[in-house]
């Protein structure tokens, strides 16, 4: 790649603000440093619509004293604006002898019914709503200014087509909030918002401005033309240095990918090699299952023979009788045999214990049997004796009985005299003497005796009733204790009999026993033989199947790897692909980036030659006979929207007017 450096003429939008600025700061026309035939400012009055209100030019000459002025224009009133030469002004020339002045040489001409190069269209919309500037001084609402800037086609389009303008107008801060202007400048002067817009030469534009307002109002708009051509370097080679290390970037990643390519297909050949291997592993691993498999059955054979031996076993220990049954019955039986003999022998010492156990109970009983014949004696003889004294009791009771009613009565009979006896005093006593004798007192007592003897009285029957179940009690007693004596003297029989009896069976069960013992060892011996054989059998079988089981294992990893072998050749066929892609688009990538530079500078001289206007010549504004043009620049404005104050009548004072002041004045004038 070519790296060089180049120096283009360009406008620098810097420069464009400052000379705009001066000229709507001073109302003065700017210049350049070098020596002019003739500068031509023109100053445009426009309604707040946008439409032309009036235009006036300020012509300026680089002239000695004594030099003759000659320039044309069609103007309705041409003034001297800096000596008190006066200008012969006819048929469109203006001819003036410059006398007083080595300075540049100023005067002003108004044109009339004049024609700008642009179409200047300004709307007010107020909540939604169309209005006049007129109307909107002083309102609120939401406020959207907007702006359409197009091509006059009846003056001559070398203005146009060569000229930028700068678009600006100020918000007060006070009175305006929530500014939006897209694509525009926005600077803060203390509390007002300087918004800006740069429409470029050859571009129509427009542009919408909305804000918040409250009691509107706003400056002038001011449009700056001027056709700038300012020197700058511009370095090519810092612009494009960093892209010659993305062309040389995208050429290893171009020679990266070719080479990724390659190791992909590689890794695909690896890949294919995995799976022809899988599926060789899986063809082996079905062959080993189908081995293990006839191992299998041949353990279930060996099983079933097995089984068959034990039948015969079985046949030989049961006889003739039981050929039919299988090594299986028998060997429940022979375990059956040997539980029914531990069982046997269990029962047996146990039984033997009880027996043993009776056998010595039953001594005891026996002397306890003894006791209880002496004592139901003894119980007897103390029968007839209770029998005796509840009679003798009952007796007594009787004849107490009869004593306590007769006494009762008598007590009552106290009660009653007493009663009767203090009636008769009491009738006969005064209170006093009652009270001192306590007669209340003495029938209290003779009333409480009664009453308690009641009492006394009732318990005595009561006792009598008691001892007459007593007595009839020990009468039953004693004709039952004979029953007693005779069941005694038959239970001691009875335990004599138990106690020979069950020393007996203790022999009996002694012999039985080693009968048993002698059995049990016998079939044990058998089952122990039986048991061995059909286990060897039996781990033979869980042996191959649990070979089965695990060459299924490896049958399902073997198919497992052969199907994810598949998958992943899949998968790199598409990586593949896909490296493949990459590749081809790094190399076209490549071979459209080699040439980025320099397609990069010949965009550069695009965009300079369409705007630096190196080679345009300026051409008068006011007529086409000027020839000798430095400069032409427009300075555009817009009636200032304010709320009329009362009208106030002033007496104005008359005084001399400097050269400065008349300048200012010019864009005060209305048409």
């Amino acid at each position: 790649m070519n790296n060089y450096l180049k120096t283009k003429n360009v406008k620098k939008a810097s420069t464009f603000v400052l000379t705009t600025s001066i000229l709507m700061s001073n109302a003065y026309p700017a210049f350049a440093d070098t020596n002019t035939s003739k500068d031509e400012v023109v100053y445009v009055k426009l309604n707040n619509n946008g439409n032309v209100d009036n235009v006036y030019v300020v012509n300026s000459f680089d002239i000695k004293n004594g030099e003759k002025l000659v320039d044309y224009g069609i103007y309705s009133n041409v003034v001297n604006l800096s000596t008190s030469d006066k200008l012969n002004y006819s048929n469109n020339v203006i001819n003036a002898n410059i006398s007083d002045t080595n300075k540049k040489f100023y005067y002003q001409g108004d044109m009339k019914d004049c024609e700008i190069p642009w179409n200047i269209d300004i709307r007010y919309t107020l909540d939604g709503k169309n209005i006049s500037s007129e109307e909107l001084a002083g309102k609120s609402g939401n406020l959207e200014i907007s702006f359409d800037i197009k091509k006059n086609d009846t003056v001559d389009e070398v203005f146009f087509n060569n000229y930028a303008l700068q678009i600006s107008l100020t918000l007060d801060g006070d009175k305006c909030s929530n500014i939006i202007a897209d694509g525009a400048t926005i600077a803060s002067v203390g509390n007002n918002k300087t918004i800006t817009y740069i429409k470029l030469a050859g571009e129509e534009a427009s542009y919408t401005i909305n804000s918040n307002v409250e009691n509107f109002e706003m400056d002038s708009i001011s449009f700056n033309g001027l056709n700038m051509d300012i020197n700058v370097d511009i370095n090519v080679d810092d612009m494009t240095s960093s892209f010659d290390t993305l062309v040389d970037a995208i050429d290893e990643l171009n020679g990266g990918a070719s080479d990724l390519k390659n190791g992909v297909d590689t890794y695909k050949n690896g890949v294919s090699t995995l799976y022809t291997g899988s599926s060789k592993l899986l063809e082996g691993v079905s062959s080993y299952k189908s081995g293990v498999n006839t191992l299998y059955t041949g353990s279930s054979k060996l099983l079933t023979g097995v089984s068959s031996y034990k039948n015969g076993v079985n046949t030989l220990y049961k006889g003739s009788s039981q050929l039919q049954e299988g090594v299986s019955n028998y060997k429940s039986g022979v375990n059956s045999l040997d539980k029914g003999i531990n069982s046997l022998q269990s029962g047996l010492n146990g039984y033997k214990n009880g027996v043993t156990s009776l056998y010595t109970n039953s001594q005891k009983l026996l002397e306890g049997a003894k006791s209880l014949n002496s004592g139901v004696e003894a119980l007897e003889s103390g029968v007839n004796l209770l029998n005796q004294g509840s009679s003798n009791l009952e007796s007594g009771l009787n004849t107490l009985s009869q004593g306590s009613a007769s006494y009762k009565q008598n007590v009552n009979n106290y009660a009653q005299s007493v009663n009767q006896v203090v009636s008769a005093l009491k009738s006969n006593l005064t209170e006093e003497q009652i009270q001192a004798l306590n007669l209340d007192a003495l029938i209290s007592g003779a009333q409480g005796l009664a009453s308690g003897y009641e009492s006394i009285d009732a318990g005595i029957n009561q006792s009598k009733s008691g001892a007459s179940s007593i007595s009839d009690g020990a009468g039953s007693l004693a004709s039952n204790i004979g029953i007693l004596s005779q069941g005694s003297s038959n239970l001691y029989s009875g335990i004599e009999a138990l106690s020979s009896g069950s020393n007996a069976l203790v022999s009996g069960i002694n012999e039985i026993e080693g009968g048993a013992s002698s059995l049990k060892s016998g079939s044990s011996a058998l089952v122990s033989g039986i048991n061995e054989i059909e286990g060897g059998a039996s781990s033979l079988k869980s042996g191959s199947g649990a070979l089965v089981s695990g060459i299924n294992e490896i049958e399902g990893g073997a198919s497992s790897l052969n199907s994810g072998s598949a998958t992943l050749v899949n998968g790199i066929d598409s990586i593949g692909d896909g490296v493949s892609a990459l590749s081809n688009g790094t190399s076209e990538l490549n071979n459209k980036t080699s040439s980025l530079p320099d397609d990069i500078d010949d965009k550069i001289d695009e965009i300079i030659s369409k705007y630096s206007n190196n080679d345009f010549n300026p051409v008068s504004f006011t007529s086409e006979e000027n020839t000798n043009i430095e400069s032409v620049q427009f300075a555009i404005r817009t009636d200032a929207i304010k709320v009329k104050d009362e009208e106030k009548v002033e007496d104005e004072k008359v005084e001399e007017k400097s050269i400065w002041k008349l300048f200012t004045d010019l864009f005060k004038k209305s048409k």
